[in-house]
């Protein structure tokens, strides 16, 4: 099974799954982080998100995310873009 953390840790276990260097990663997670706080806004009531359809649950219902942390949300996504069958085609 893959550990995350001691991927994040080591240089060269990162880059060879996610194709960055430790630097880069953490500018893209700070970016990430930046997004993921700007989505969870229009939940809250804001007026951009009274032109959406009503909602079907409350605000938090629904399934839990098994990914709590931003570097494992972006780890994940990396990781997926690069053993992708799709990545030889783009």
């Amino acid at each position: 099974m893959l550990d995350i953390n001691r991927v994040l840790k080591e240089d060269r276990l990162l880059r060879a799954f996610t194709g960055l260097n430790r630097k880069a990663f953490d500018e893209l997670s700070q970016g990430l982080e930046i997004v993921l706080n700007q989505e969870a806004m229009p939940a809250a009531g804001y007026a951009y998100a009274k032109k959406q359809k009503p909602r079907k649950r409350r605000v938090g219902g629904g399934r839990k995310a098994r990914l709590q942390r931003v570097e494992d949300k972006l780890f994940f996504i990396l990781f997926y873009s690069t053993s992708s069958v799709i990545r030889p085609l783009m």
